[in-house]
């Protein structure tokens, strides 16, 4: 049977304890959900609610509030043409009137419930979106969205 000197006991009791160390660099912060009432969450909101009209109408303007390379999921596929979000099957009015607003930092999430409707005032779409934003030089800009059909609805 081995001879476990005090040497190596203490070895053995130091690697043990770095094994339940924390990597260097990573730091944990706290979430921070975003107040209504919050700066950052008034321009986070405003550039969502602006693209979301903006996708809604075709307006080709609306990518000036996307980050570089941003991409779309809508309902599991990939999205790289107009319109990007689910259950907007072409021009119409779109509206984003339910925004949750959470920001860490120079990173936001918002989870926005958005509604298009067509030519036909009568039928409509809803939807539900993350979109995921970062704070650049030239303020809020999207970087993510993930878009589903929830329903067509009747007025």
């Amino acid at each position: 049977m081995p001879r476990w000197t005090a040497a190596s006991r203490v070895a053995l009791a130091a690697l043990a304890l770095l094994g339940c160390a924390r990597p260097p660099g990573i730091v944990m912060r706290p979430q921070v959900f975003a107040a209504p009432f919050d700066e950052d969450a008034t321009a986070i909101r405003a550039v969502v609610t602006a693209f979301v009209r903006g996708e809604a109408r075709g307006d080709e303007s609306v990518d000036t509030l996307l980050a570089p390379g941003t991409d779309f999921v809508s309902t599991g596929v990939l999205v790289t043409r107009s319109p990007r979000l689910a259950g907007m099957p072409g021009p119409g009015t779109g509206a984003a009137p339910d925004l949750h607003t959470r920001v860490t930092g120079d990173i936001a999430w918002v989870i926005a419930s958005y509604t298009w409707v067509g030519d036909n005032p009568a039928t409509g779409e809803r939807g539900v979106a993350t979109f995921v934003l970062q704070r650049q030089p030239a303020g809020w800009r999207i970087r993510h969205v993930h878009s589903s059909h929830v329903e067509r609805w009747e007025r």
